[in-house]
This record gives C-alpha cells, structure tokens and sequence, in this order.
C-alpha cells in the first residue's frame, strides 16, 4: 500500500502594503500623542481661564483618537472638541494680550505721574525710561548670551542712575532738613521774643495770660498748689519825674534782676505792665508764699544804684509793696489776678515797702 506525503497547509504572506498602512498608522498616533503634549504645555496656569478643564478635554479627544472607535466616531468626536480647543486658545491669546495693555497702561500711568515732579526727578526718569527702552529692545536679538551680557551692562547703568538719583535725593533731603531747623529755631526766637518784655528781658503781660490760664487748668484738674505774687514799684511816677524816663527804664531793668535773682529757675516772672509785675510761685503754699514776698521786699530795698556814669555820689534806693495770694478751688486766672490786686492796694494802704497777703 502506498503511503501519501502528508503535507502542512501553506500560511498566505502578510501584504507589504497593509504593514506599510500600519506603520503609518502608528507613527501618527505617536505624532499625536506628542502634539497634545505639546498642547497641555501651551496652556497657562492661570485660574480665570480653568486650564484643568481644558486638560481634561484634551486627554479624553486624546484616548478617542487611540481608541479602536471607528472613524466616523472619532471624526465626530474631533468635531465637537475642535470648537472647543480653538475657543480656549484664542482666549487665552486674549487674556494675555489684555494683562499685557493693562500693564503698558499702568506703567504709562506711573511714568505720567512721575513726569509731573520737578525738573530734577524728570530727568531721573526721562533716563529710567530710555534706559528700559534699551531693555526692552535687547529682548529682541537672538542670541541668549548676547541677551544677558546686553542686559547685565543695562542693569548695571540702571543701578548707577538709581544709586545716583539717591545720592541726589539724599543731598535734598538733608538741605532741606538743615532748612526746617533753621526755620524751627527762627520760629522758636520769633515766639521767645513775642512773649518777653523787651526792656527787663522777662515774660510779657501775653505770656503771663497764657501761662496762668493753663496752671490754672492744670491745679484745677490735678490739685496742685501755687501761690501769685502781684509786685509794684513804690512811687515810681517820682522817680520818673525826678531822674527822668532813662533813669526809671534802669529802675525797671534793675528790679526786674532782683526779682529774677530771689526766685528759682522754675518759677515765672513777668512785667504786668507799667512798673507792675507778677511772679507765679511752683508748688507753693501761703505760708511760703509771704516768706518769699518779704525776702524780695527786703533784697530791693538793702539795693543802691547810681543815678549817673560818672558816680558823682548820687546814689537811688527802691522799695516795692507786693500783694500774695495762693490757687483756691474754683479760682480762674482773672480771680487769683484780683485777688492778688486787692492785696496789692492793701500793702500800699499799710505803708508800702512790704507784702500783704489774702487768702481769698
């Protein structure tokens, strides 16, 4: 019996033509792929626009076009997010063209309202902006290194004009300040010399008035003591008449000195006008108050003074009669004055040459 060769089935050669198709196909789905990459990179994080959102399309038209859909359903599904993903992109080109023009427009207006100083900070920034101009052009040359080299020199030119204009601001300031002190002690003189008496050199009757009035604020609100000592020189119309109105200005300045000498540095002397004065005593009660009211009594009547240059032997002797009182409750500055006035007519009632005192 004769045996047949038994043969295998021959396997048909894959068509050159469909591995071709197949290659293509992959490569551009590989091409795709890199392209929604490039894409999701494109997209800005930026919340206004919801860039997540987008993302999100972009990977689920991603896994349609690598799907086994068929290509109806993947051209409809490409259609329907086209729209989407050109809406987004022309949006974001808006959005950043937009947040471009507002800030030209905020720098235009910084620079506007720069321009409006004087003539030595225009300077300043008319340089600024040529300077930011030169910047502005080195971002359009090409090469990275040219770029940073360019914009290394600009900064450094930009600091030395910024480290200038400080160095200028400084100058100023320091002028100006060396100006306002000057002005303050001019001030300061202008008002020293509105409140003294010009010929004794103490206090004027305005700075007794503004002074009392608020030591009298001051007792009333915080219970302190000070005694008034209202001080007038005994027959000096006489003297005057007698020696003349040189010789009195020299009375005047020469009490003026012996009141100040027999007082301490923190209680306050005044000429009340005419040949009256006032001295306000700190901190002090009735009892101290007359005590040093005939001390003063006693100091300007033991003084001798020469009535001419050339001390012929001639020589004047003043007394002064003073009235003392103290702050009671519920005084005002004009209660304590004719208080003190009341007790001043007293002294020379009694005699002159000494110190009466009222309590109130």
């Amino acid at each position: 019996m004769l045996l047949q060769k038994k043969t295998t089935p021959k396997t048909a050669a894959p068509d050159p033509r469909l591995r071709d198709i197949q290659d293509r196909l992959d490569g551009l789905l590989r091409i795709t792929n890199t392209l929604f990459d490039f894409l999701r990179g494109f997209v800005l994080d930026l919340k206004e626009l919801k860039p997540d959102r987008f993302r999100s399309q972009l990977d689920k038209l991603n896994k349609l076009i690598g799907s086994d859909e068929k290509i109806k359903k993947i051209e409809l599904g490409f259609e329907r997010q086209k729209g989407f993903i050109n809406e987004y992109i022309e949006r974001q080109k808006k959005y950043v063209a937009e947040r471009e023009r507002e800030l030209r427009d905020i720098i235009d207006l910084l620079v506007n309202a720069m321009t409006d100083l004087n003539t030595e900070n225009r300077e300043f920034y008319r340089r600024v902006h040529s300077q930011s101009e030169k910047i502005e052009k080195i971002s359009h040359l090409d090469d990275i290194k040219r770029i940073k080299n360019a914009l290394r020199h600009e900064v450094e030119q930009m600091r030395d004009i910024v480290d200038l204009k400080a160095d200028q601001d400084k100058r100023s300031i320091d002028i100006l300040a060396q100006q306002v002190e000057q002005l303050r002690n001019e001030l300061e003189k202008a008002r020293t010399k509105s409140m003294t008496d010009p010929l004794t050199g103490v206090y004027n009757r305005q700075a007794l008035d503004e002074y009392l009035d608020e030591k009298v604020k001051r007792a009333s609100r915080l219970g302190e003591e000070f005694a008034l000592l209202m001080l007038d020189i005994d027959d000096f119309k006489k003297i005057n008449d007698t020696y003349g109105h040189l010789i009195g200005d020299r009375v005047l300045m020469a009490f003026a000195g012996k009141c100040r000498q027999t007082i301490r540095s923190d209680d306050f002397l005044a000429r009340y006008g005419g040949e009256e004065f006032v001295i306000i005593l700190e901190g002090a009660g009735y009892r101290n108050a007359m005590k040093k009211a005939k001390q003063i009594c006693e100091t300007v009547a033991s003084a001798k003074y020469t009535t001419d240059q050339n001390h012929s032997g001639q020589y004047l002797s003043i007394t002064t009669s003073i009235g003392v009182t103290v702050f009671r409750k519920n005084d005002t500055a004009e209660s304590l004055l004719e208080r003190a006035d009341q007790a001043l007519y007293a002294a020379k009632q009694k005699g002159k040459n000494r110190a009466v005192g009222r309590r109130s």
